[in-house]
C-alpha cells in the first residue's frame, strides 16, 4: 500500500531556513570569488609597526 503524501503549506520558518542558507552560500560565493585587492586582510604586525 501506497501513501501519497500530501502537500502541506510551508511554514515561515522554512522560508527563513532557506533565505538564510542562500545569503551565507552567496557570502561565501562572494568572499572566494572576489578579487584580492578588494578584500586587503592586514596582518596585525603591519597594523603595530607603523613608521
Amino acid at each position: 500500500m501506497t501513501q501519497v503524501l500530501q502537500s502541506r503549506p510551508r511554514s515561515l520558518g522554512n522560508y527563513a531556513a532557506v533565505a538564510l542558507f542562500l545569503a551565507v552560500y552567496a557570502g561565501v560565493l562572494v568572499f572566494v570569488f572576489a578579487p584580492k585587492d578588494l578584500i586587503s586582510v592586514q596582518s596585525p604586525t603591519a597594523l603595530i609597526a607603523t613608521d
